[in-house]
């Protein structure tokens, strides 16, 4: 009985074999005599990433040749020399076989790669016996992962949704690309000149977009004054201020004129809240986060996370969930006092027993993964990076911040009464601060107030107060990847940073490295004007065919049936625009 593990990186397949037990290596193959998970003698065999790929078509700078919908999306092996050692072992290894364990990475992409391999290989796809999902590298949670391998069916539609992610993606940028630099060249807006061609893909277009609107939003912004009453308590010297915004000056002060000196409480609203701490980071959150607080790029924090995840550090690195079961709750309650210990941040717990703003089995097992949190495995510090030390430090802290006690405070909201009109104030009080005390956030002074009751008449003080709008805010990356991206359903935890380098490295868009803000280039608006009106650049459009990929990914939706609609959409709009029916075209 032989059984081979097919790996998407030598790494992990060392990972593997170290964990399986005893092992020796010939040719680049690992071989395990024996091991109490598996029957008979194991073979771990790596790829590294994608070995094949979709050819590029030959006719599609032809506008005559357009819409290019009719292909096969056949693979080829890529040419290079490692890639093709790496298949040549792959084959014999998976041939000589009697079962195979697909062992890539336990996402879409990995489901992608081992298929892609396995496919070009002679009953490679039969042999496949069981899929082996991991959430960490360490030798404990390995050990787990052989002894819980799922059906392979259970994962075949993260297959599914990533080809069709990837048909749909090549059939937007093999069909639109050429037809939007053609025509702008015919019309003369765009320079006929080597590397010169303009770049349209299914997600990265309508993010230059977002960036755009945010742009002209902030240009076109005209300033306006507006004014506000409020009311000022004479003995206490607290200020009660009106929410109406008035742009008539005329007629506030008229209405302060009307007003008396002496107000009503009309109303003494007391209230105790707890906070809890943050939810457990998903990656988004950290990329996020780390741009917020180092300016570090989306790409760089990814990079940074995976290196951890493969120290055995962190847990699986592209996660886009935000909890955890209680197996993982009962270890990092267990390792406590190490991981304080290790980031010296020495709370007293609170809470050890599983909360639902954490513990959430149903969440996790619908994501597949947990959130990103620490192994059992602690380093020393001193052994990470400056900026490997600065992500696991955050990972943690995040982490074990849900023992601590809630933020309890008390707010007090108070309103008076005015001839008709309301002016409100709000006190609060901090009766613990809990986690906030050994977080990264500032811990705000309270606002005490005198004690009003019910009908105290307040001697007050009327003034009036001028104010300017303000223009939007201008898009950050941290803001792109903690609440754009999200909000639309663009992209996926694994691919957000390499669309938002992606713009940037095709002149789409600049950011500045000090603010983090982007700026739409000409480039970009050339394009987004051009295609405007057309959906492929439709922010909201994109996001819902994100929610049918993933449907594909939950086995409700026939991939074929997505890919298909794209195509018709993409026949659509060429044949508008070779007609000149579109405007934008």
């Amino acid at each position: 009985m032989l059984t081979v593990i097919l790996a998407e990186k030598e790494s992990q397949a060392l990972d593997y074999a170290e964990a399986l037990g005893t092992f020796t290596t010939r040719k680049k193959v690992h071989i395990i005599k024996q091991t109490p998970f598996l029957s008979g003698e194991v073979h771990i065999v790596s790829a590294e990433g994608h070995l094949f790929e979709y050819g590029l078509p030959k006719n599609n700078w032809d506008l005559t040749k357009l819409p290019l919908v009719d292909v096969s999306f056949k693979q080829f092996l890529k040419k290079d020399r490692t890639s093709k050692e790496m298949f040549k072992r792959i084959y014999e290894e998976v041939t000589a076989a009697d079962e195979v364990i697909i062992g890539t990475d336990a996402d879409r992409e990995g489901e992608r790669i081992a298929y892609s391999i396995l496919s070009h290989i002679p009953e490679g796809k039969a042999k496949i016996k069981k899929r082996l999902w991991v959430n960490s590298m360490t030798t404990r949670a390995l050990q787990r992962a052989f002894q819980n391998m799922r059906d392979p069916q259970e994962t075949y539609s993260f297959y599914l949704e990533a080809e069709a992610r990837a048909q749909s993606d090549w059939l937007v940028g093999m069909n639109l690309s050429p037809m939007a630099t053609l025509n702008l060249q015919k019309q003369g807006m765009l320079p006929k000149a080597k590397g010169n061609s303009l770049s349209v893909g299914r997600v990265q277009t309508p993010v230059v977009r977002l960036i755009c609107e945010n742009d002209l939003a902030i240009r076109n912004f005209v300033q306006q004054t507006y004014w506000k009453l409020q009311l000022e308590d004479k003995e206490n010297e607290v200020i009660f201020t009106n929410k109406d915004k008035f742009t008539d000056s005329d007629e506030v002060l008229e209405l302060s004129r009307s007003l008396a000196d002496v107000a009503l409480v009309s109303s003494v609203e007391a209230e105790e809240k707890a906070k809890p701490a943050p939810a457990l980071f998903n990656l988004s959150d950290l990329q996020s986060y780390a741009a917020r607080r180092w300016k570090f790029e989306a790409t760089k924090t990814e990079r940074l996370v995976e290196g951890l995840y493969l120290k055995k550090y962190l847990s699986y690195p592209r996660s886009d969930c935000r909890f955890i079961t209680e197996d993982e709750f009962n270890y990092l309650r267990q390792y406590l006092s190490s991981y304080q210990d290790t980031i010296h941040c020495h709370f007293k717990p609170f809470f050890l027993e599983p909360r639902d703003f954490y513990v959430d089995p149903a969440k996790v097992a619908k994501s597949s993964h947990y959130a990103l949190i620490p192994t059992e495995n602690i380093p020393n510090l001193l052994s990470l990076s400056p900026d490997e030390r600065l992500i696991y430090e955050a990972v943690v802290k995040r982490s074990i911040l849900m023992f601590a006690a809630d933020c309890r405070y008390q707010t007090t909201t108070v309103q008076l009464e005015n001839k008709g009109q309301v002016f409100q104030t709000k006190g609060k009080r901090t009766l613990e601060p809990g986690w906030i005390e050994w977080s990264d956030l500032p811990i705000k002074k309270d606002v005490e107030l005198p004690n009003y009751r019910l009908d105290d008449p307040v001697a007050c003080q009327i003034t009036i107060v001028d104010g300017i709008t303000k223009p939007p805010k201008r898009l950050t990356e941290s803001h792109l990847i903690g609440q754009v991206f999200p909000k639309y359903g663009l992209g996926t935890q694994a691919t957000r940073g390499a669309v938002i380098q992606t713009i940037q490295s095709r002149g789409y868009v600049k950011k500045d490295k000090k603010t983090d803000q982007l700026f739409p280039t000409d480039k970009g608006y050339l394009l987004i004007n051009y295609l405007w009106d057309n959906e492929f650049s439709n922010p909201e459009t994109t996001g819902g065919w994100e929610l049918f990929l993933s449907q594909i990914g939950e086995g409700a939706i026939n991939p074929r049936d997505f890919v298909n609609a794209i195509k018709d959409k993409l026949t659509i709009q060429i044949e508008q625009a070779k007609e000149g029916r579109a405007d934008t075209w």
